[in-house]
């Protein structure tokens, strides 16, 4: 176990600290990869200009959280009950990902939604079915048709 400094604080990792660590890394290679795209002025911003708007923001951001966190448990002290279902989670975004192109997004979104509530949560059958329809195809209105964004139909047009 760690023991406290002079200051009063444990020595330690914090898991703030780690985040805000992860934080500066995506940074960092969203900003290596951003490379590819011309950056263009203040007047009339290229398309590398937003992603390294908010590289920079996301990256000052967790070398702030590096510096100012502290007041987080200990990793080694963190009581880790809820990785199964992280993974789980992780796992099913990666499969929904997969699908989005082979089935569409709405089938996707019902798929993923009713997935998630309805197993893994474990909530009743036709709230789950209701939110996982609703958000599936108000969303694809919403972006498909009002904003104007092309999102994958699958192989049936849906």
């Amino acid at each position: 176990m760690s023991e406290p400094s002079a200051g009063g604080a444990s020595r330690g990792l914090h898991s703030d600290r780690i985040s805000g660590a992860v934080f500066v890394a995506i940074a960092l290679l969203v900003a290596w990869e951003n490379r590819a795209y011309p950056f263009g002025s203040l007047s009339t911003p290229g398309p590398g200009y937003m992603p390294l708007v908010l590289a920079f923001a996301l990256g000052a951001f967790g070398l702030l959280v590096v510096l100012r966190g502290g007041a987080s448990p200990l990793v080694n002290t963190i009581d880790w009950t809820e990785g199964r279902r992280a993974i789980v989670l992780l796992i099913t975004c990666g499969i929904a990902a997969y699908a989005l192109e082979h089935i569409g997004y709405r089938l996707t979104m019902v798929a993923l939604l009713v997935f998630m509530l309805g197993v893994v949560e474990r909530k009743r059958p036709l709230p789950t079915l209701l939110v996982a329809l609703g958000f599936a195809f108000i969303s694809y209105y919403v972006f498909a048709t009002l904003l104007r964004v092309q999102l994958p139909r699958g192989p049936w047009g849906l």
